[in-house]
């Protein structure tokens, strides 16, 4: 997620570059027909562009808002596990008087958390990730590790290296730590250190868990329907590069020399409705390995500073922004 509270002008640099040296060229292959070769018959007149630019910003602008809903419902889920993190360790500690088995059921939710957050982070085929626009930003990349390697480190910083062999193997190995969960909590009851109503209880905050996992798996596999997605900068790339053959006629009757403006004015609103376009790409994914991503590495932090400062533990340091980006 980015912190900053303005981009700077590098930031923009780098991803208006490529299509303000595309809308330059051909805005100036225009003019140089235009106004140098006099083929006055290559403008077109403003009206039909116009109309296609105002389609091309409703729709933009409607896709930009399914891409909004889907971040903002990545973040609520995400909420969901703090919220349900606190709850079943403050019972867990509340109810159980076996502290051994406390802290390995609370360490064990700390590598669940942390291991749904590598599987919600693997690349997938439409992913905006793999054109690694996001390399410029130092300290991005820390949570693109192999998932075997990023699973063993998980389970090893928790204490819970034995169950390495037996999880990666698993096609969902956050499911698996879950169901581990809901197996050492019965047999908790069974031992009559729970009775019938804290299982239940404890039991239904992993069965939320349960939900609030399937909510993400659901967004990470379900991409934003690709007609809206593609098109969109079709749409957008048919507009402007159509825009500075509709400009030509009307900028040249301003001056002699006003055919020129075509330049710039044509880089200046093409950067515009590129903008608004990658906004929506950007983010139509919320768990992309981006600069945009919901920053769920962060709310892992906070969630094990939470569970460890119920155990009474020393606290591992917060998670801070790195060039006001926060994974």
């Amino acid at each position: 997620m980015y912190t900053g509270k303005e981009f700077t002008f590098d930031l923009l640099w780098h991803f208006a570059r490529k299509n303000l040296f595309r809308t330059m060229i051909v805005s100036t292959i225009a003019v140089i027909l235009y106004q140098v070769l006099g083929f006055t018959f290559v403008a077109i007149p403003f009206l039909p562009v116009g109309t296609i630019g105002t389609a091309v910003a409703f729709y933009v602008g409607f896709k930009n808002n399914q891409a909004y809903d889907r971040l903002w419902e990545a973040r609520k889920l995400w909420g969901g596990f703090t919220n349900t993190s606190r709850n079943f360790s403050a019972q867990l500690i509340a109810l159980v008087e076996d502290k051994t088995m406390v802290k390995e059921l609370l360490y064990r939710h700390i590598a669940y958390l942390n291991v749904l957050r590598l599987q919600l982070r693997k690349t997938i085929p439409w992913a905006t990730s793999k054109e690694n626009l996001h390399q410029t930003f130092r300290g991005e990349r820390a949570e693109l590790e192999e998932f075997d390697q990023g699973l063993k480190k998980i389970l090893e910083e928790n204490n819970k290296g034995e169950y390495y062999e037996t999880l990666r193997v698993k096609n969902n190995v956050a499911s698996g730590i879950l169901k581990l969960q809901i197996m050492d909590l019965t047999r908790l009851k069974r031992e009559k250190k729970l009775d019938e109503y804290e299982h239940s209880d404890l039991v239904r905050h992993v069965n939320e868990l349960f939900n609030l996992q399937g909510g993400c798996e659901r967004l990470k596999s379900t991409p934003l329907f690709r007609q809206y997605s593609i098109f969109s900068r079709v749409f957008v790339v048919l507009f402007i590069y159509l825009l500075p053959f509709g400009l030509l006629k009307d900028l040249n009757n301003l001056a002699d020399w006003g055919v020129w403006l075509t330049i710039p004015f044509s880089m200046l609103i093409s950067w515009v409705f590129f903008t608004m376009e990658q906004i929506g790409e950007f983010s139509e994914n919320p768990f992309d390995n981006s600069v945009n991503d919901t920053p769920i590495a962060a709310i892992c932090r906070n969630i094990e500073i939470d569970i460890k400062e119920f155990l009474g533990e020393a606290l591992p340091t917060k998670m801070n922004p790195v060039d006001d980006v926060l994974l």
